[in-house]
Formats: structure tokens, sequence, C-alpha cells
């Protein structure tokens, strides 16, 4: 079962909710602080705090409802106001400035990541102002030790309350928890800007998925325990890196790795999807 979680203090948030309600026969329950909607193949819980402060709440939550992955419908904020739906996965390579620890790990949901942005690529047709764009990992939660992943609407106040933007995701979400295709090659992505351009491309166009990605601007703090640890909790048999953009002392770590493959964004290009 996966569950998807709200914030009622998001816009966003619940714009995607108001979607997905529609998308099942729900019923509704009250559990502690919380409010669960219920349906045969995943549940919607309301939370009332910020998404990116929102660690352990899988252990707060799996007291009244048993599940074993999380979506979390967010907004994306950012000064340039692209009109943009987002995906990534939480955690700090460095500080804690937006949630979660230091230098700590959420445990990423490739394979759900990877339906979603196929889904979601059928239907960006219907909002053509808006681009998908996958985000590097950053904020919190850190500590979330279920498979988690954030799926994304920004990125101002107008963006976040566009209903047809709301009900794209929504659907495409909805798509994504039913699908049952799992046979992807999960990687780790290192290099790019936030928005990592190459590692969008790769998971639109190819069979591969991402876990964890780590842009260039966090390299001072990358080190081969971080990427390790990104390596274990994403699942990933395969190391997808930005030539350009990475530098040889992140490449240096590389051979610290075990059991998986190390490819250049440009290799891994070829691995097309069958039409």
């Amino acid at each position: 079962m996966k569950l998807v979680i709200c914030s009622t203090v998001d816009p966003a948030s619940l714009n995607i909710m108001s979607h997905l309600l529609t998308m099942g026969c729900f019923e509704k329950k009250k559990h502690g602080d919380y409010v669960f909607h219920v349906e045969n193949d995943f549940a919607i819980a309301e939370v009332e705090e910020r998404l990116i402060y929102a660690d352990n709440i899988d252990q707060k939550l799996s007291k009244f409802f048993e599940f074993d992955e999380i979506l979390f419908v967010s907004r994306h904020s950012s000064k340039d106001g692209r009109k943009i739906l987002t995906a990534h996965v939480s955690g700090n390579v460095g500080d804690n400035i937006y949630g979660g620890l230091s230098k700590r790990l959420a445990k990423p949901s490739p394979i759900t990541i990877k339906n979603f942005v196929l889904a979601l690529k059928s239907k960006l047709n219907k909002i053509p102002d808006f681009e998908f764009t996958l985000e590097a990992t950053h904020h919190g939660p850190s500590e979330i030790s279920k498979p988690s992943a954030f799926y994304e609407i920004g990125s101002t106040e107008v963006e976040w309350e566009d209903g047809l933007a709301g009900e794209v995701v929504a659907e495409a979400i909805f798509e994504a928890i039913r699908d049952s295709r799992k046979d992807w090659k999960i990687a780790v992505g290192i290099g790019g800007t936030h928005y990592v351009p190459r590692q969008t491309e790769i998971i639109l166009d190819t069979v591969f998925t991402f876990g964890h990605n780590f842009a260039k601007y966090t390299f001072e703090k990358l080190d081969a325990e971080i990427l390790r640890r990104a390596v274990e909790l994403s699942g990933a048999n395969y190391l997808i890196y930005d030539d350009k953009s990475t530098t040889s002392k992140i490449k240096s770590l590389f051979s610290e790795l075990r059991g998986v493959e190390i490819l250049k964004a440009k290799e891994a290009k070829k691995f097309k999807l069958e039409v």
C-alpha cells in the first residue's frame, strides 16, 4: 500500500489532493491528529506541518495505518518563477537549512518516480506552459526509512493553485501507483545544476531511473561515505555522471564503489526506451 502525504498548509499539496480524491472511492478516517482517506490501492494522509520538516512521519503514521511507500505532494518555490512540475528525493549533503539532519539522506522510491515521469510525459500536452524536470536531492525530511519522493508544482502561488496542473500531477500519481513496471535500471546521478538537465533527459527517454541526484553545488560537501549511502539507499546498480560538470575530485570517489557500473550521461542515453 502506498501513502500520499499532503500538507494542509501547502496550497499545491491541497490542489493535488483535491483531484486525487475524485479518482477513487475513499473512506475518510480520523486517527489521532491525522485524517486519512483510504481506497483499495492507496491512501492519502493529511498533516498540518510543512512537509520538509516531517522527519519520522512514516513512524508516526505507521501507528495508525500500514503502508510501504510515501509520495509527498508539495509546492516548489523558486525566484525565477518557472512553470514546472518536479520530482526529487529528499535529504541533505551538507547543512540542514530546510529540514532534516545534516549529511543525512532519505530512502528513495526510484521505481515510482520513473512510472510517474512516464505517466506525466504523456500528459504535458494538456499544460503546454509547464515543463517537467527532476531536481537534485535537497531539503528535508531526511529521517524517512520507508521509500519516498516529492512530487511538486512550481514555482509561485499562481502555479500552486492552478487546477489543471493539479489535475495532471494527480493523474500521473494515480497511474504511477497502479503501474506494475519494475524492471527499470536504477542509478545515482552526479553533476549538473539543481535541475539536473542530463538526468532529466535520461529519465524521460531511457530505461534508467534515479534515486539520489547530487548537483555540482554539493560537491564541496559530497564525500565517499555519502555517495556509498546514496547508492545503498537508492538500490542503485549504476552511477551516471555529467562529465562536463563533474570534477576530478568527485570522479576519484567512484573507484570506492563496489558492484556499481559507472556511466557518462552520453553513454546512458544510448539505453533508449522501447516505443
